[in-house]
């Protein structure tokens, strides 16, 4: 069955643009004749905290770190953020995360190996500042979260958080993430929700489960120039057959 799609810029989806920000939807006609609505919302500033401040320096554990690795592939996560609330995930499921009916958060950029060894607190991390995390806070709500990604995986291919966090966003800036559709539909479903993104293929998708088959987050696959690439076989995640439950937003 074609499911037909109201499909939302991923910054809007984070709950983080102002209501005037919106144009008019667009519509296009799919193969078979079918309308599906395509709405366009542009970035704006985000509510923050007001009590909204960088976190600590995180220092990665001795057991944790993989230096002197270069990466062979780059994945872009996003966390359906309704599961990570619910199941009160240890990595993205912060107050500050779990407000404003979120549904796709970026979780993070990871530098890949192809070994499974997977580059990881390279090197000693620095303070995010102030205007980083306010900048940060509509892709990723949390300051935590933001210090945790810049160091466990930022400092292994960038020089700093400001251009670490630039190359996440210009990865995400014109994707276009499905919105909640039912509490369960298929990973080859949702891969072909992605994948109706140009220049994304459907290989590119990895989709992340619980053992339950609870839908944890999506993983897109990007080769050293940062263009979306297949993912390795291993890497795929859930079978196109496996039934997913979704939590739904708030």
């Amino acid at each position: 069955m074609r499911l037909a799609l109201t499909l939302v810029a991923f910054l809007a989806l984070t709950g983080c643009v102002a209501p005037e920000s919106k144009t008019a939807p667009e519509s296009t006609a799919a193969p078979d004749g079918e309308v599906n609505e395509i709405v366009v919302i542009a970035m704006a500033k985000c509510p923050t905290p007001d009590n909204l401040a960088p976190a600590p320096v995180e220092v990665g554990p001795a057991d944790k770190v993989v230096a002197d690795f270069t990466p062979d592939s780059y994945l872009l996560a996003f966390a359906w953020q309704p599961e990570a609330c619910r199941s009160h995930a240890a990595d993205t499921s912060d107050p500050s995360a779990c407000d404003g009916g979120r549904t796709w958060t970026l979780h993070g950029l990871w530098p890949n190996s192809d070994d499974g060894n997977h580059p990881r607190y390279c090197r000693p991390s620095e303070t995010i500042s102030q205007r980083t995390t306010i900048d940060t806070f509509c892709m990723i709500p949390s300051a935590r979260l933001q210090q945790h990604e810049w160091a466990a995986h930022g400092v292994c291919a960038w020089d700093s958080p400001e251009a670490y966090f630039e190359q996440a966003q210009k990865l995400s800036r014109f994707l276009v993430l499905p919105p909640f559709i039912s509490d369960t539909m298929t990973a080859g479903a949702l891969r072909d929700a992605f994948a109706a993104n140009p220049g994304l293929p459907r290989e590119a998708v990895s989709v992340a489960a619980s053992p339950e088959g609870r839908l944890r987050e999506v993983r897109l696959c990007h080769d050293l120039a940062f263009k979306p690439a297949a993912c390795a076989p291993k890497a795929l995640g859930a079978r196109d057959d496996v039934v997913l439950t979704i939590t739904p937003p708030n």
